[in-house]
């Protein structure tokens, strides 16, 4: 009887002594959690200067990259004065969107339920980027006005709602895969499957009368409008294809001002794995108008460059990551993944080698 008193005084000695153990273990814990963390490898205490023998000198291009880094999707920047890169933002989706101007981009989530678009975030442009809000399910790529103030976008019901960023308002416009066009009109084509109609604010714009002009009228085949976008002066790119009974599909790069056509550019037909978009899918002037881009909407895809005043292809095929345009145009930034290539957008020969690996490129 006594030994199991004494067996229990020790058990009971040894449970006081654990608890008390864990009790300092948990406080050293708390200690420890609450304490500052010392500056990680990936995280540096402060700017990051870029280095390389192909970088372009401090200050020789003018503005501010910015990007989605490929391994963790961070969004950052950087100067193109100091070449120093900004802190990171929070980890997201690897898709931005980024407008010339203004404090705000779209960024992806997620992807949505069922794979049919992406939930879309709102970024906040800073020091470092940080997330303030969401669009919702977006189903192909958002688009936004030159200064910022408007993002559009195709919903999950097949429409596109446009929104004002500083009021919240939001106003609905028939038509998905949105173009906000310089003069604040939203273009759109009607969300079927292949249509030969390209709207404005709703209203028909062009239609497969005007669309047709440029194919040959003894063959008959669906046409289809695939991309689009307008510049400052008016003129509007607009990506078509027919397909031809017995022929492979026709793709044009068409130039419009008003109703009038004043340039046909015939494409290269490019044959990929299902589901992977189309060539023409993203269509994108050149700041100065000399030069349009079009390419096929996902990253890794293929894209070419147009040069207006030549009337041909002088760049591409080439797989690209994510590209972008300088603010005037010169130039044009293209991710391989590995590295952004800044190319001479004349030439379409590389003058510059950023060392990034980047997702998503944009350039303001």
């Amino acid at each position: 009887m006594r030994d199991l008193r004494a067996g229990r005084r020790s058990f009971a000695t040894w449970l006081v002594l654990g608890a008390v153990g864990l009790i300092a273990l948990l406080a050293v814990f708390d200690a420890l959690r609450r304490a500052p963390s010392p500056v990680s490898a990936d995280e540096p205490a402060g700017p990051v200067r870029l280095a390389g023998d192909e970088l372009p000198a401090p200050g020789l291009l003018e503005g501010t990259i910015l990007f989605s880094d490929l391994v963790e999707c961070r969004p950052q920047e950087l100067s193109l004065e100091t070449l120093t890169l900004g802190p990171a933002g929070p980890r997201v989706g690897c898709n931005l969107w980024v407008p010339p101007r203004g404090g705000t981009a779209a960024v992806s989530l997620a992807t949505a339920l069922g794979g049919r678009g992406s939930v879309v975030g709102l970024l906040r442009l800073g020091d470092p980027p940080e997330l303030v809000g969401e669009l919702g399910v977006v189903r192909g790529e958002p688009s936004w006005s030159d200064d910022g103030r408007r993002v559009a976008w195709c919903t999950a019901r097949s429409h596109t709602v446009v929104l004002e960023v500083e009021s919240g308002a939001r106003t609905r416009v028939e038509g998905c895969r949105p173009t906000i066009a310089p003069d604040g009109s939203v273009l759109t084509r009607p969300a079927a499957l292949l249509t030969p109609t390209l709207l404005r604010d709703g209203e028909v714009l062009l239609g497969e009368e005007e669309l047709l002009r440029p194919f040959r009228r003894d063959l008959e085949g669906p046409l289809d409008v695939v991309g689009f976008d307008a510049h400052a002066d008016g003129l509007l790119a607009v990506v078509t294809v027919r397909f031809e009974s017995g022929r492979r599909p026709s793709r044009r790069l068409q130039l419009w001002r008003g109703r009038r056509l004043e340039q046909v550019i015939q494409l290269p037909e490019l044959s990929l794995p299902a589901g992977a978009g189309r060539l023409g899918d993203r269509v994108e002037f050149a700041p100065g108008g000399r030069s349009v881009a079009v390419a096929f909407p996902r990253s890794g895809m293929q894209m070419v460059v147009v040069d207006l005043e030549l009337g041909e292809v002088v760049l591409g095929p080439v797989s690209q990551h994510g590209f972008a345009w300088s603010p005037d145009g010169a130039w044009l930034a293209v991710s391989n993944a590995e590295e952004i290539r800044i190319l001479d957008s004349e030439r379409g020969e590389p003058a510059y080698v950023l060392p990034l690996g980047v997702e998503a490129v944009a350039w303001r």
